[in-house]
């Protein structure tokens, strides 16, 4: 690349991105077959409370008025009832709807911390990257699961809580990792003409390190929004969450409780496959767009004569 054309380097959300963006959904299938699992989970979280048939806390009951306690699958419930006659297509979908904040905010939260660390670090340098890095290695000594279990324990059981005890643990992997490519980036020649152009340190960040950066950090994005939701299933199944919030994680710790995981499945199977199809889906989402983008850039490096 000519030293002097760093001017071309795209912003992280221009035009140019978005559109690009979108002709990497329309030709590579795999990448588009995520995003689809991935928009399903979101609407299901947008309108799910409209498209529950019951209200997710009333108890159905039969022709005769007895409570349809753990009745299998039919026409009026689809997903059967859970052993106090509750709708479980009903709770479903109103459990997509916490799933899927603590996986947007969990992974924002996480992202955030993340490249703030790492880009510092890596582009200040001295001590401002020591004492981050020994941050860093601070953090990955910490326990999530008890941390978290500490921490709403003073804080209370909580969404937001739980959001929060995840972020600050989760960030640790992705700082190290965008510091590394932080370090080798910043010696490239457009880094170097920027510099000399007397451009401020914010303003080579900005628009010249976060473009190079991005498709790691939506890797990541995307990393911290399946390990929220996973983590988050994990804390709610051994009680460490609210109880009367209905997420996925709920479901299958209320089927665990009730002793029905093995007689219901129509309860417990369907908030299981959610949760590992998301999970899955973020995670291949994520590395496929990185491997992809990467690619390309690859492409376009020698293109220009490296």
């Amino acid at each position: 690349m000519n030293p002097l054309s760093w001017e071309r380097v795209p912003q992280v959300l221009g035009p140019e991105r978005i559109v690009r963006a979108g002709r990497l959904l329309r030709e590579d299938k795999e990448l588009l077959v995520y995003t689809s699992i991935l928009a399903v989970v979101l609407f299901m979280g947008l309108f799910g409370p409209w498209l529950a048939p019951y209200d997710y806390t009333a108890t159905q009951y039969g022709a005769d008025g007895t409570v349809l306690r753990a009745e299998g699958p039919s026409l009026a419930h689809p997903l059967g009832t859970t052993h106090i006659g509750q709708d479980v297509l009903s709770r479903l979908l109103i459990g997509a709807r916490p799933t899927a904040i603590t996986g947007l905010l969990g992974g924002v939260l996480i992202i955030s911390i993340g490249t703030t660390v790492g880009v510092t670090a890596g582009y200040v340098g001295g001590w401002t990257e020591n004492v981050l890095m020994r941050l860093t290695d601070f953090v990955y000594g910490v326990p999530l699961i008890p941390f978290a279990i500490v921490l709403l324990a003073f804080m209370g059981f909580g969404l937001l809580t739980t959001i929060l005890a995840l972020g600050l643990i989760l960030w640790r992997g992705s700082a190290r990792v965008l510091r590394s490519q932080v370090l080798q980036i910043k010696e490239r020649p457009f880094i170097l003409a920027a510099k000399a152009t007397g451009m401020s340190t914010r303003g080579i960040i900005r628009t010249h390190i976060l473009p190079n950066i991005a498709p790691m950090m939506l890797l990541y994005f995307s990393l911290g929004i399946g390990y929220s939701i996973l983590v988050q299933a994990g804390l709610s199944f051994i009680g460490i969450s609210n109880p009367f919030v209905p997420s996925w994680g709920v479901m299958i710790r209320n089927a665990y409780d009730s002793g029905f995981v093995q007689e219901a499945w129509w309860w417990t199977l369907p908030p299981g496959l959610l949760i590992s199809l998301t999970v899955l889906a973020a995670f291949m989402f994520g590395r496929k767009y990185e491997e992809v983008t990467t690619g390309e850039s690859d492409e376009s490096s020698l293109a220009m004569g490296g």
